[in-house]
């Protein structure tokens, strides 16, 4: 019960706080409804360790997705930065031939205005007539708006594009926040399963028959007979010096080798 209350709290209250609201948020909080069950179905705490480094790991491909994504967008920016220029750099060109056009242009109408006739309108080199110069200015200007239209347009694909490698910037980093505390949070509940087991293993050696306990007891038994016999060979010692402690080998061996004394000779019977 306690391991699945330590599974739950510790990746369920760091995974969902650091992803409340986003895909990757909700791939997790699936994954933390699945060792909740896994729990309610007693599958080994160290089996579900396993397999959410497997999980973490395979974040790993949403994160080249994003950094491909990224790249991407990168490139395109560089071409849409270049149109910009290229752009920017036609816009103004037409400009100038549309304003030089407009003033010829107003210079034959004035002229038209005065009484002149055969107004002429010149373009460069070329020489038109007042409603061909007035053709040609508005070649110019329709030009001019296409031009200017398509740069506005790439001007904001431009900021978009920068908008969007802004946010893949962020998910890249929270990628690499993301998987370093779901690490950090899977090595923490590594850490309290195998402290867990460890206290269940102690407690249960110390109450329960199995071998280790039996080992225990009998070193104990052993020691406790060592310590009789230190006990015993004390009280001996201090008892006086043992017998034939000290001796010689002929005082040993006295009782054996001394010659007996000769028995006492018996007197002889008197007659009366």
């Amino acid at each position: 019960m306690i391991k699945k209350l330590i599974l739950m709290a510790v990746v369920g209250g760091v995974a969902v706080a650091a992803l409340k609201g986003t895909r990757v948020g909700s791939f997790v909080r699936n994954e933390i409804r699945s060792v909740r069950e896994a729990a309610e179905e007693q599958i080994p705490p160290e089996r579900e360790i396993a397999r959410l480094r497997a999980e973490v790991r395979n974040l790993d491909g949403d994160h080249v997705k994003v950094v491909k994504q990224l790249a991407h967008v990168m490139a395109e920016q560089v071409e849409t930065r270049d149109r910009v220029a290229a752009l920017t750099k036609r816009k103004g060109e037409v400009a100038e031939v549309m304003r030089a056009r407009e003033t010829a242009v107003r210079a034959a109408e004035e002229k038209a205005k005065a009484g002149e006739v055969n107004v002429s309108v010149s373009i460069g080199d070329q020489s038109y007539s007042l409603a061909a110069g007035r053709t040609r200015l508005k070649d110019a200007v329709s030009t001019y708006v296409d031009v200017d239209q398509s740069l506005t347009r790439t001007r904001a694909k431009l900021e978009s594009q920068s908008r969007i490698i802004e946010q893949l910037e962020r998910q890249r980093a929270a990628f690499g926040r993301l998987k370093a505390d779901l690490d950090a949070a899977i090595d923490e509940l590594e850490e309290q399963v195998h402290a867990l087991n460890l206290q269940q293993m102690e407690s249960r050696y110390q109450t329960d028959g199995t071998r280790a306990a039996q080992i225990k007891e009998s070193i104990a038994a052993a020691r406790k007979r060592l310590q009789e016999k230190r006990i015993e060979l004390n009280l001996l010692q201090s008892d006086g010096r043992p017998a034939g402690a000290g001796e010689t080998v002929d005082e040993i061996m006295a009782p054996v080798t001394t010659p007996r004394p000769a028995a006492p000779a018996v007197p002889a019977a008197q007659t009366d």
